[in-house]
């Protein structure tokens, strides 16, 4: 490795550090899989037999029973995500010809182990598959399946059970498409809220406003499986605003796992190499999550006399062994790569270092004039400068 990648190495080093996306804190979701449970689910509508889970309506499904088990149920087949149980509930519910009695939505309810810290951000994950039961209305009905939204909602009090879609103005939330989900499939519906503080329950389900086609009639069922609350960190930090040198190069790092990156110029790489100074910006998007996280640097040029400060190159010597003057010490030599060439007055070399140290001292050398040609190359830069010049030895 030569020297100025080795700066670079290191410059990359240090800038890598900075950026951090993880997730930082324990699943504040009690019995997240549903294994845990008070009674075997006999019926339908007994979501609450699963420990810390209720729901309006909803259902509970568990390998242990018949009606309810795990594959098989009477809303369709499928397999656990992970463990043997999982939940399910309509997600909306409407009959265009009774639309006063039969236009609901059901969701899934929680209990978590701590209230939410008020700005912390929580990144939330569960994974739903599409119950065959939606389908087969459709198919019995002559009507079409209307893919629409699914979310989760925060909020200090115990959401009551409605038959309407959930507004409330104070709790946290964020919602998903679910087109594209299939009876086969678990799929993964995850994004992030800001806590306002005090946040002790959980909400799954449908939040928004149905806008339903005229004289169509659609039951929509999902289970769900697998779910997840923790708070999260996902942050660029480009590092403080700085200074180099002319012909050097900085790499700036706003690694973070799984997302995109758009810099001040328009380059959409993880990294991005400073060549001069000025402004520089960076935008990089979660879509896991749903959050996109900045920073910005301003680097300026350093002074010309930091970057490369002058050697000091002394023009006489005195050898004597009192550990004064004894070597041919140059100033600033711990800045640079030097390789040192002494050749007597008759042209004759009798030393040379590839890499100098300052431990010349002449020894046994007559008293008289000496010359010196050395290249300085900046450990900084990997700028070279030759020099050349006279020493005068007096033991």
């Amino acid at each position: 490795m030569n020297i100025k990648k080795a700066i670079l190495f290191f410059i990359f080093s240090i800038w890598g550090l900075t950026s951090n996306g993880q997730i930082i804190g324990p699943n504040l979701v009690q019995n997240s899989s549903f294994e845990n449970y008070d009674a075997c689910p006999l019926v339908t509508s007994e979501l609450y037999k699963a420990k810390y889970w209720w729901g309006f309506s909803a259902d509970y499904y568990n390998s242990c029973s018949t009606l309810m088990g795990v594959p098989t149920n009477f809303s369709g087949f499928q397999y656990a995500n992970t463990g043997v149980a999982y939940a399910g509930f309509f997600l909306y519910w409407h009959h265009f010809l009774n639309p006063s009695n039969n236009t609901y939505i059901e969701s899934a309810k929680n209990i978590l182990k701590d209230s939410l810290i008020k700005d912390k951000r929580y990144c939330v994950r569960y994974f739903i598959s599409l119950g065959e039961y939606t389908v087969d209305y459709a198919i019995a009905n002559n009507s079409i399946i209307i893919y629409d939204s699914i979310g989760a909602l925060f909020s200090v009090n115990q959401v009551q059970d409605d038959t309407n879609p959930i507004i409330c103005d104070t709790c946290a939330k964020y919602t998903k498409s679910i087109v594209g989900i299939d009876t086969v499939n678990w799929f993964k519906i995850s994004g992030s809220i800001i806590a306002k503080g005090g946040e002790k329950y959980l909400t799954i389900g449908k939040f928004d406003i149905m806008n339903w086609l005229p004289n169509i009639s659609c039951k929509f069922y999902v289970y769900v499986d697998d779910v997840s609350v923790c708070e999260c960190a996902y942050h660029i930090n480009l590092g403080e605003d700085t200074k180099f040198c002319q012909d050097e190069s900085m790499l700036l790092n706003a690694t973070l796992p799984n997302a995109t990156y758009l810099w001040q110029d328009g380059s959409t790489n993880a990294t991005y190499e400073v060549k001069q100074p000025g402004t520089y910006w960076v935008r990089a998007y979660v879509a896991e999550y749903d959050i996109t996280t900045s920073d910005t640097i301003v680097i300026t040029a350093e002074d010309e006399k930091i970057c490369n400060p002058p050697l000091i190159i002394p023009n006489f010597i005195t050898p004597n062994g009192d550990n004064i003057n004894d070597n041919f010490q140059i100033g600033n030599a711990d800045k640079y790569d030097i390789s040192l060439q002494i050749y007597n007055r008759w042209g004759t070399l009798i030393y040379q270092a590839a890499h100098y140290t300052n431990d010349y001292n002449c020894k046994g050398c007559a008293d008289g004039v000496y010359y010196y040609l050395l290249t300085a190359k900046s450990l900084r830069s990997g700028k070279s400068k030759d020099y050349k010049g006279s020493l005068t030895v007096m033991n």
